[in-house]
């Protein structure tokens, strides 16, 4: 019996390596959909939405690596996985977590609650909802 064709995975976020190996198969969380690779895959770069890595290890037990987005680079014998936050399955509620509160504390959700901003943002929905109809703006 032909042994698998290995397919190298290498997970890495912000922080650093998260987990390398030889693996037979890898479940992704892509951002149009879940896809599988296996050995001999057609290149792809593409990007990750949050979801869980499903690894199936040639040696071991499968596992799965959440990961709170990023990017993966695939080549016919390994797959890159980028991640902004990677966590081994044991952490991932916590790394989720993590997550949520590096996007609330980005400067980006905070102009979202600055009340000027949404003053602001509300007369712009206003004009164009005036414009949408053929009036003109007051």
């Amino acid at each position: 019996m032909n042994a698998p064709t290995p397919l190298v995975l290498e997970v890495v976020s912000l922080a650093g390596p998260i987990w390398s190996g030889e693996i037979r198969e890898v479940d992704l969380p892509g951002s149009a959909g879940r896809f599988g690779v296996l050995a001999r895959h057609t290149p792809l770069l593409t990007t990750l939405r949050e979801g869980m890595l499903r690894v199936a290890p040639l040696q071991g037990e499968p596992m799965e690596i959440y990961v709170s987005g990023g990017f993966v680079e695939v080549q016919p014998d390994k797959v890159t996985v980028l991640a902004d936050l990677a966590v081994r399955d044991a952490d991932w509620e916590h790394a989720q977590a993590e997550a949520a509160r590096e996007r609330a504390a980005s400067g980006m959700a905070q102009a979202f609650t600055d009340e000027d901003y949404m003053a602001m943002h509300v007369e712009l929905i206003h004009r164009y909802s005036l414009q949408l109809r053929g009036r003109p703006p007051r």
